[in-house]
């Protein structure tokens, strides 16, 4: 019986929560097109190796470097892809420096570099 209370509520709560999303209307035309889209792309890598603690400012900063220089690229591929223009909007990167574990675990030291890239787009005309 509380299962179903519960299920009745969330099935209530999602009904509630789409419904205002559903009435609102899409600006520059019935398909959407000529409207802002905005696109948030997400990235994460590892950079194995270690160093001494003159190089980690160096390699901080190439980490960096590689979350920008994929940013300057988001708007390449979006272009070559669903848009018929963008622009970069933000970049967020994060490093972190992950120590080695055990050789057990097989996880080497390195660098956990994550991202977000987000661009505002127009889309490009429906073929």
């Amino acid at each position: 019986m509380l299962l179903a209370k519960y299920c009745w509520f969330a099935a209530v709560a999602a009904v509630l929560m789409t419904a205002p999303a559903a009435a609102q209307t899409a600006p520059g035309g019935a398909d959407g097109q000529g409207a802002p889209v905005r696109v948030q792309t997400s990235i994460s890598f590892f950079v194995a190796g270690s160093g001494t603690e003159d190089e980690l400012p160096q390699k901080l900063d190439q980490a960096r470097k590689t979350v920008y220089l994929l940013a300057t690229r988001e708007c390449e591929l979006l272009r070559s892809t669903i848009a018929k223009d963008c622009r970069l909007e933000s970049v967020n990167s994060n490093v972190r420096q992950a120590e080695g574990r055990s050789p057990q675990l097989q996880q080497p030291s390195g660098y956990s570099v994550s991202g977000t890239i987000g661009s505002v787009i127009t889309l490009k005309a429906l073929p």
